[in-house]
């Protein structure tokens, strides 16, 4: 295959340009030129930006693409290791910025850091410390931590306590974590009441939980019915027919499928990082009839994808259901599914393992550790043969 030429770069038309070997492409959008050097990981495709055009050169980018494909043969991941290394980078910057460890803007940091091995995904401050960056870290971020006392945080956190509640919360659990935190670090200098008396103060934030629009489990076969082909109405299938959470069936691979079995691995379970772990699905005949159907849409390991390739999103399961003039939403059926299993008398014990709910006592789990994967499985084509209009059990009224 033609390798790309120095010259003829400027005029590349928009679109992605091989460079014949090694991986590398050039990204043309307008008038940006990127270079990509583009590999497989665990049989996903992966693009790892390695610079625009013309401040890298051709020539830098070919030695560029062979470095990242040199470290993927001594077994590093040259996408996660650009990640982490801008994590660790934006980790210094900020610590450079706070340098005095008394800064209650350090102390915060510093409980982040203390928990990052908890946070699932690449474990970036961003998402964690937001709402402490949009509402406590501009007011008291230099502040000494022996000098925040409830009224400076009262003054903060009440006026978005009822209107924000969302992110007040997390910025108070927050707050009271890095206080704790500070409380350990420096026995005796913190007031270690401040974070009770403060939500004391605060009182309720006047939130009604609502619990997530379920379809009536009586209506599921209808709709069900209803769906086709298209890779938003497969993955409806197997969300309802799994009785699974929306992500692990949108970012569903092909290779957690093996027969009538799904295991979906622990970081795409909900909850902690190495808290969580990996889950078996009994999948029911039409669940694989499912999957089979899915299987060549699948692309770049993915089974149920977009137009652009990429796995479809939580919205497009979400306006699908909107779209049909549906009020209910896809986390929804779980709840089809659980009401289906009362009213119908099934096992409660195997009904709260089939949603992946935890069952027991620390002490009995610890003891039982079989995830009843067969008598799920009967379980499972009792609500597959109901969805499909194959069922004739007796409700209990």
């Amino acid at each position: 295959m033609q390798r790309i030429k120095d010259r003829q770069i400027p005029s590349l038309g928009e679109g992605r340009h091989f460079d014949g070997s090694g991986g590398l492409h050039l990204f043309v959008r307008g008038n940006s030129r990127t270079w990509i050097y583009r590999y497989r990981q665990d049989g996903k495709r992966r693009d790892l930006s390695l610079g625009r055009y013309p401040l890298m050169t051709l020539k830098e980018a070919r030695i560029a693409a062979f470095n990242a494909a040199r470290a993927r043969d001594g077994g590093t991941d040259p996408l996660d290791a650009k990640q982490a290394a801008k994590a660790e980078a934006k980790a210094q910057k900020i610590a450079a910025r706070i340098d005095t460890n008394r800064y209650f803007g350090r102390v915060i940091f510093d409980t982040f850091l203390a928990r990052r091995g908890d946070l699932k995904g690449d474990g970036k401050a961003g998402r964690w410390t937001s709402p402490l960056d949009t509402h406590i870290l501009p007011v008291i971020g230099l502040v000494d931590v022996r000098k925040v006392d409830v009224d400076m945080l009262l003054g903060i956190l009440a006026p978005i306590w009822r209107s924000k509640t969302s992110a007040a919360e997390k910025a108070y659990q927050r707050v009271s974590l890095a206080l704790d935190h500070a409380a350990a670090r420096w026995p005796g200098e913190i007031d270690p009441t401040i974070p009770a008396r403060l939500k004391l103060l605060l009182g309720s934030q006047g939130h009604k939980p609502e619990n997530i629009p379920a379809m009536p489990w009586q209506d599921v076969p209808a709709y069900y019915q209803s769906l086709g082909d298209s890779s938003v109405d497969l993955s409806m299938r197997l969300l309802i027919l799994s009785a699974s959470r929306s992500a692990p069936v949108r970012l569903a691979h092909v290779d957690e499928f093996d027969g009538d079995t799904w295991t979906i691995p622990a970081d795409k379970m909900k909850g902690a990082r190495d808290k969580t772990s990996a889950m078996r699905i009994p999948l029911s005949e039409e669940a694989c009839k499912v999957v089979d159907l899915a299987r060549p849409l699948a692309r770049d390991g993915y089974l149920f994808v977009a137009m652009k390739g990429k796995p479809i999103s939580d919205m497009a399961m979400s306006m699908a259901m909107r779209r049909e003039g549906l009020e209910y939403r896809p986390h929804g059926f779980r709840a089809s599914f659980r009401s289906w299993a009362t009213d119908h008398e099934e096992d409660f014990i195997l009904a709260e393992r089939a949603l992946g709910h935890v069952v027991g006592t620390k002490v009995q789990r610890a003891y039982d550790r079989s995830d009843a994967l067969d008598l799920r499985r009967g379980l499972m084509q009792r609500w597959s043969d109901f969805v499909t209009g194959q069922g004739t059990q007796k409700v209990t009224l």
